[in-house]
Formats: C-alpha cells, structure tokens, sequence
C-alpha cells in the first residue's frame, strides 16, 4: 500500500467563525433584510397637520415633525418617512400662518369696530 507524502497532502484552510453572527432563531427576522418602518411620530405630523384648520393640531404637528425628522436620521436607516414629516412641517407652518392672520385681522376689526362705535357714541355722552 502506497501513503501519499505528508508533504504533498492538501491541508483544509482553517475558517475562523469568531466573528461570524451568532445564528438567528427561526421566529426572529433577519434585521439585514427587513425593510425601513414608517415613523409613527411623521405619520402623527401629517395626520395633526391636516386637522389644521384646528388650531391645538396645528401647533401638536410642530414638534412632532422635528421629533420625526430627529429619530428618521438618528435611526441609520432603519426609518422613512421624512417626506411626511417635511409635508406635515409645511402644512402646520401654512396652517399656523393663517391662525396668525385669522386672529390679527379679528384683533384689528375688533379694535377699529370699537374705535368707531366710541366716536360715533361720543356726541351723545
């Protein structure tokens, strides 16, 4: 019987499997190939901002736009949805604006209305 020379025997490479990821159980998704969420705080802003001829919606969908903005780009990835969040910032800022100018105009009518009253009562004090 002939032995091949030690020498001319291949040798396996030997595969480090330190740093490979543990293995996943069955149940739990591969995190890799699970697509991004919508963020819930930007799905919020665009909901409070369409009620925004509300005035407390309006002004809710403020901070929830940033906060969404904040956590979609501290997630790495993991979150979309910033154009809700950017289309909810607008919406309440646009909504907002025009509180602002519903609530100036009343306050000048309400003052011009008084003004006028005094001056037209004022023969008659």
């Amino acid at each position: 019987m002939v032995m091949p020379e030690p020498s001319r025997m291949e040798e396996k490479p030997h595969v480090d499997r330190s740093e490979e990821p543990a293995t996943l159980e069955s149940n739990q998704p591969d995190a890799r190939s699970e697509s991004p969420r919508t963020s819930v705080l930007a799905i919020l802003c665009v909901f409070c901002a369409s009620l925004g001829f509300f005035l407390l919606p309006a002004i809710a969908a403020v901070p929830l736009g940033v906060g969404a903005l904040r956590t979609i780009d501290a997630s790495k990835g993991r979150l979309r949805g910033r154009h809700l969040a950017v289309v909810g910032l607008c919406v309440s800022v646009v909504a907002l604006s025009l509180w602002i100018l519903f609530f100036t105009v009343t306050w000048v009518g309400v003052n011009v209305v008084s003004g006028l009253l005094e001056t037209l009562m004022a023969p008659f004090n």
